[in-house]
């Protein structure tokens, strides 16, 4: 038993000393970027000779942190892999094209200073390079001992019982509004296009009651396939539920909310019905990220019938230039919201100081005692920004959306950045490690549930990601334990 055990241990010695060397790396890296930002800070630097070498470190710092995680974990298909590549994709995208040549009027459309374009590639590589250094303290190597069934075999079939009939619930419980939801929210755009669903009067307090519980519809189908390994029912209709789903967000014009529906699913299955290798899925990512996503954003805005008219979407599918480039481009943009808000913080605005985060937490309260939400009476990040840069578009309903390396610097300013997001990392750090390996069916529901926020949050704020989270995640993973009476 000895001898038989003696290779594994001399593995996991090997995957020990490549995560010591991985850590070690990336920490020099990490200080290599706040010793070269505190030097040129100093100096008198020349931005716009200094932006190409800067878009090659960026891009290189990308790489690095892409495959040093791939290369512990075998994976980028899990939480903090996604969440990774979405921070640089919505972050960076924009110097990815810059470093290939394929900017036609440079980055962020040539609008802001190269000395703001510097200090915004900066920042954001020094903000992710600091979340990924937090990640890798908190997570450990290689493939976790599995560590699910820590209970009877009755007590894990009790709670995938449990976790599937929540998922029914919920499903009975959404499938009325969500239907009401699209339908209204279909005529208008019909009417009107995308925007238009911008530019209607929103409910306020109780009368959000449908619409929150229609956002339950995606949640349910996750929950019911988590709950579902030898019900091959379950397995269908959560499938008809998310395809139907995406689809009907997709006619919408909505792409995020979509896209992440899919990839949650697909997550969830491969971890609890059947493992999908990573080269099946190339192929959808391709079609969904450089043809899907740039058809609806070309359609999204007609009225009427042309939405559903073969020979317009074949018209317009045609004018795309380069798809591949627009996605990327388009995608890279939110990068904006963080070279704004370098302009506009402190001068324009003071560092809140923390005061953001602490709406956020209020977020995930229900709008029961108050006519306005305090977060939406207080005001969120997104919408100062958009009203302050863009004051016609914000009229018209239009927005920029927001970034998370962003928030950090406006509440704590260049110092907190890395600090903030070294916790950050920790955390999510910590989340990735705490399903590896398990097979519970209530936290991997919840893993993916939160994944429909958490991949969407490196171009938003704190308040988005907790009300999301609160609501639609951790209360049913809560009313599932509390069902079952397991508690791990």
């Amino acid at each position: 038993m000895m001898c038989a055990d003696f290779p594994l241990a001399e593995k996991g010695l090997r995957i020990a000393s490549a995560r010591r060397a991985i850590c070690c790396t990336h920490a020099f890296f990490l200080f290599s970027l706040i010793a070269a930002g505190v030097a040129a800070s100093l100096g008198d630097l020349d931005a716009e000779a200094t932006l190409p070498v800067a878009g090659l470190v960026f891009v290189a710092l990308a790489l690095w942190t892409v495959w040093s995680w791939f290369k512990l974990h075998g994976t980028l298909l899990e939480p903090y892999g996604l969440f990774l590549m979405s921070s640089w994709t919505f972050n960076g995208g924009q110097v990815f094209l810059e470093v290939l040549h394929l900017n036609n009027n440079g980055v962020l459309g040539g609008v802001f200073s190269p000395f703001t374009t510097l200090k915004t590639e900066y920042l954001v590589a020094l903000a992710i390079c600091a979340l990924h250094m937090g990640a890798l303290w908190a997570s450990r190597t290689g493939q976790s001992a599995p560590r699910a069934n820590l209970w009877p075999g009755t007590a894990h079939q009790d709670l995938a019982w449990h976790t599937r009939w929540v998922g029914w619930f919920l499903l009975l419980v959404s499938i009325g509004p969500a239907i009401w939801v699209f339908w209204d929210a279909g005529q208008t755009v019909l009417s009107g296009g995308y925007l238009s669903l911008y530019q209607r009067t929103f409910d306020i307090g109780l009368a959000t009651g449908p619409r929150v519980l229609a956002n339950f519809l995606i949640p349910s189908a996750l929950l019911l396939l988590a709950g579902s390994k030898a019900k091959r029912t379950g397995v269908v209709i959560s499938a008809a539920i998310t395809v139907t789903g995406s689809l009907a967000m997709f006619f919408l014009g909505g792409r995020g909310a979509a896209a992440t529906a899919l990839v949650a699913y697909v997550w969830l299955y491969s971890r609890t019905i059947r493992p999908i290798p990573a080269r099946l899925l190339i192929l959808p990512a391709l079609l969904l990220g450089f043809v899907v996503f740039p058809l609806v954003r070309v359609v999204r805005d007609a009225r009427g019938l042309d939405r559903t008219s073969v020979d317009f979407v074949s018209s317009a599918w045609s004018a795309i230039d380069n798809p591949v480039v627009g996605t990327l481009a388009e995608m890279g943009y939110s990068m904006s919201t963080v070279a704004y808000t370098l302009e506009l913080v402190p001068t324009a605005r003071p560092f809140d100081g923390g005061v953001s985060y602490l709406y956020a937490l209020l977020a995930g309260f229900p709008n029961v005692a108050w006519s306005v939400h305090p977060t939406t009476a207080h005001g969120t990040l997104s919408a100062w920004l958009v009203y302050t840069v863009m004051p016609y578009a914000a009229a018209q309903g239009s927005g920029l959306g927001y970034s998370f390396i962003a928030e950090a610097y406006e509440n704590f300013g260049w110092i907190g950045v890395p600090l903030v997001l070294l916790v950050f990392g920790w955390i999510a750090g910590k989340l990735s490690e705490a399903v590896r390996g398990r097979s519970d069916p209530a936290i991997l529901a919840l893993a993916a549930t939160l994944l429909l926020t958490a991949i969407l949050y490196a171009r938003a704020e704190t308040a988005d990601l907790v009300r999301n989270a609160c609501w639609y995640a951790i209360v049913p993973y809560l009313l599932v334990r509390l069902l079952s009476g397991v508690r791990q």
